[in-house]
């Protein structure tokens, strides 16, 4: 308790007003009666009473603040997975809105979600492919627009910590992670497994492992497996044509570097079955339709999924899944492309 009280002194100190206003913090503000804000904090922390001391937390450190009026606390999540609960020491949040200078009351306030207007200016981000409209995220391995696909090639990402004693393993394209306006959209698509490269095994995987993934309503995500934040819901097919669909919140190897001590604020399994015909030459033919909380999925033009998710919309880990991009991902070191990728609002 000690050395944690010291910590959050120290961070309060190290980490206060000025390195907050040089993040440029954004927040979102979702009030009670369903109301949104959007803009920019005036003050750089939040003064938290927490029972065995004070601290004045700085928004570029915090994730989301939950607010339960009715208990008298607040919840708040941090960037690097830590949450605090406590008292807050003041009663309204100051910000700047395209309507002027605002301060709700935190007792009119469900929650606060905060980013950072500065992004990291890491490899992956500037290396950013443009391809079926959208910008992606090359993760893990390196890239390329090869004709009318994008495909994955047989080297690390220079920079990349690749493998299973690293921080990770296996071709992940990602776009739009936490965007709040992608909530009702389809995406259509051709996806292959096409297997593993024989100049990129390093763990003498089998010639018959074709598993991947395919991501959506991408709340949060990183490319390290070693940091918190994977929340999304995952359409994970494999090579023997059995599927599942499933949900994720703040998923991660709790471990300083490698794979091991898998850690989640919960998964939840929605439907599973079997029978897609993988084709590991032409690919296989998706579409994923999100309306409201109604998800459907098709594989090569046959509905395999059609479910209403009632906790699309409610918080775990601090997080919740009714909005953010895409993502495809290969399993461990095998290949593969996606082409004819759209995307189209609902």
């Amino acid at each position: 308790m000690l050395a944690l009280s010291a910590s959050l002194a120290a961070t309060a100190t190290a980490l206060g007003g000025e390195a907050a206003k040089k993040a440029r913090v954004q927040v979102v503000v979702e009030l009670a009666d369903g109301s949104r804000l959007v803009g920019t904090p005036l003050d750089p922390t939040l003064h938290l009473k927490l029972d065995f001391m004070k601290a004045d937390i700085p928004l570029e450190r915090i994730k989301q603040c939950e607010v339960r009026p009715k208990e008298e606390r607040v919840i708040i999540h941090l960037k690097n997975g830590d949450r605090l609960t406590g008292t807050l020491g003041m009663h309204r949040f100051k910000m700047e809105t395209v309507l002027g200078k605002l301060a709700p009351e935190f007792a009119q306030i469900d929650r606060l979600t905060f980013t950072s207007g500065e992004k990291a200016s890491s490899t992956a981000e500037k290396g950013s492919i443009e391809f079926g409209g959208l910008n992606w995220l090359p993760w893990k391995t390196l890239f390329e627009v090869q004709d009318d696909k994008l495909v994955s090639l047989p080297k690390v990402r220079p920079g990349f910590n690749y493998g299973h004693g690293g921080s990770g393993r296996g071709p992940t394209l990602m776009s739009n992670i936490g965007n709040p306006d992608w909530k009702d959209y389809c995406v259509e698509f051709d996806y292959c497994v096409t297997g593993v490269d024989p100049s990129f095994n390093p763990y003498g995987l089998g010639s018959d492992y074709h598993d991947g993934a395919m991501y959506f309503h991408v709340v949060d995500a990183k490319e390290n497996w070693n940091q918190c934040g994977s929340t999304m819901y995952a359409l994970t097919v494999c090579g023997n044509g059995t599927w599942e669909l499933i949900s994720l919140y703040n998923a991660y190897c709790a471990v300083p570097v490698g794979y091991g001590n898998l850690t989640k604020d919960r998964e939840r399994k929605l439907a599973n079955g079997e029978g897609i015909k993988i084709d590991r030459e032409n690919g296989n033919k998706f579409r994923i339709e999100v309306r409201g909380q109604r998800i459907q999925v098709w594989a090569d033009g046959e509905q395999i999924a059609n479910i209403t998710d009632e906790q699309m919309g409610e918080s775990i880990g601090g997080k919740t899944l009714d909005h953010g991009g895409v993502g495809f991902h290969w399993g461990y070191d095998t290949m593969g492309w996606i082409r004819n990728f759209s995307l189209k609002p609902l």
